[in-house]
């Protein structure tokens, strides 16, 4: 038979050491005159001591003496680390802010200045330009009249005559000048 019906729930919480106050007085009298919910608390202890945790060892109570600060410690640590990446995000973001403010106005400048628009029309040859300077101009023509350089070891003079004197008996009929020997 189960516990009283009105004490069902208390019978659990008191067998866990879950009642306090008032409550667990009310209920602890009770117990000692009721036969039935002494048989539930000693049921649900039993069970309760199944699913219980055993006792801790030396080391896991050293563990767990220290968790509170090691726990603070590491969050602190992480605060920290967190603040330094905002502070270098911020310190290169203020450096980006400097150089934009360098660079700005000549990067305007640029982009506002007018750019000549060339047309089809517009486009010359290289040889039919005028833009070419005096300067420039005779320079090239000079270097263009002046004398062809000499090789003295071709055995020709700039005065020789170069023709052909031989006879054209050597050669067959079917020689073509641009043909490679």
């Amino acid at each position: 038979m189960g516990a009283c019906v009105e004490y069902e729930e208390q019978a659990s919480l008191h067998a866990a050491e879950a009642l306090e106050g008032e409550e667990a007085a009310r209920f602890q009298a009770h117990l000692e005159s009721c036969a039935a919910c002494q048989a539930e608390v000693a049921s649900a202890r039993e069970l309760l001591g199944l699913v219980a945790l055993p006792p801790q060892t030396p080391m896991e109570v050293r563990a767990q003496e220290g968790l509170g600060a090691r726990t603070l410690t590491a969050w602190r640590r992480e605060q920290t680390r967190r603040g330094m990446g905002r502070r270098a995000l911020g310190s290169l973001a203020a450096v980006a802010a400097v150089v934009a403010l360098m660079l700005g106005p000549s990067a305007l400048e640029r982009i506002k200045a007018p750019r000549p628009v060339t047309t089809p029309a517009a486009v010359q040859s290289a040889s039919a330009r005028d833009d070419v300077d005096a300067e420039t101009l005779a320079a090239f023509e000079a270097w263009a009249g002046l004398d062809p350089l000499e090789d003295e070891g071709s055995g020709y003079g700039l005065d020789e005559d170069l023709s052909w004197d031989g006879d054209d008996a050597d050669l067959d009929g079917d020689f073509d000048l641009g043909e490679t020997l």
